[in-house]
């Protein structure tokens, strides 16, 4: 048997058994239509306000900065291991081994540089700092 016929068969079963159970829940559902139903849920409470609720860009620059550097350990951490094989094998040079890695960390370094000159990482500004910003505007 052809491989790709095997991958087809399993990407069709894997495609026909969610859309199956679908059509079968939409044939068996009950359709009662009430506008409560289509209300927001509040935990129980009526809803106030509108729906769209502005949030702090920080939150999300925050975010984004964790999962950069999050993301960098995760790199870290294979290349250890791998570092501490070759060191002991002697087959490689040292810059050869620590060269890449430094690369990477020093780009990482940059990036954070940059951010923080653009105060990605700063939480609040302080009056004078708000200050200057206007300044400089």
């Amino acid at each position: 048997m052809n491989d790709w016929i095997a991958i087809g068969a399993l990407a069709l079963v894997g495609l026909l058994i969610p859309f199956g159970m679908m059509a079968v829940s939409y044939l068996l559902r009950p359709t009662v239509p009430e506008t409560s139903k289509r209300a927001t849920y509040e935990s129980g409470e009526i809803p106030t306000g509108g729906t769209r609720v502005r949030f702090n860009i920080q939150y999300y620059m925050v975010a984004l900065l964790f999962l950069v550097f999050d993301i960098e350990t995760v790199f870290l951490f294979p290349w250890a291991v791998v570092y501490l094989d070759a060191v002991e094998s002697d087959a490689i040079s040292l810059l050869e081994i620590l060269g890449p890695m430094l690369l990477f960390v020093g780009i990482l370094l940059v990036g954070l540089a940059w951010a923080w000159r653009n105060g990605a990482v700063q939480w609040a500004q302080t009056p004078r700092q708000a200050a200057t910003d206007t300044d400089r505007q």
